[in-house]
């Protein structure tokens, strides 16, 4: 299985990077890419399937309890579609979704 990543997790990934760097530091940054990682692998090795999002077609799992992974598996690829910062808004988080179904 192959990982595909979206525009948006990446521009996900990017402001979380710039939000960690800035306030907090280098090891905390790395804490969050371990985690992040970690959890990426066992989707991959583990073939489990995490919880629905909403009422989507995708998938989540938390990172940390500031940050959802939102993916779906397709083809033997696994697509990481976006990187919720949980004490956002909701239906912000949610608006997302709609734009792109």
């Amino acid at each position: 299985m192959r990982v595909q990543y979206t525009d948006q997790s990446l521009e996900d990934l990017k402001e979380i990077e710039y939000y960690l760097l800035q306030k907090w530091n280098v090891e905390i940054f790395e804490n969050f890419i371990d985690k992040f990682y970690h959890i990426v692998e066992l989707i991959l090795e583990e073939n489990v399937i995490f919880q629905k999002f909403e009422d989507t077609k995708y998938r989540k799992i938390l990172i940390t309890k500031h940050n959802t992974l939102i993916y779906k598996v397709e083809n033997e690829v696994l697509f990481i579609i976006k990187i919720l910062q949980n004490f956002q808004n909701p239906a912000e988080n949610l608006k997302y979704f709609d734009e792109i179904e």
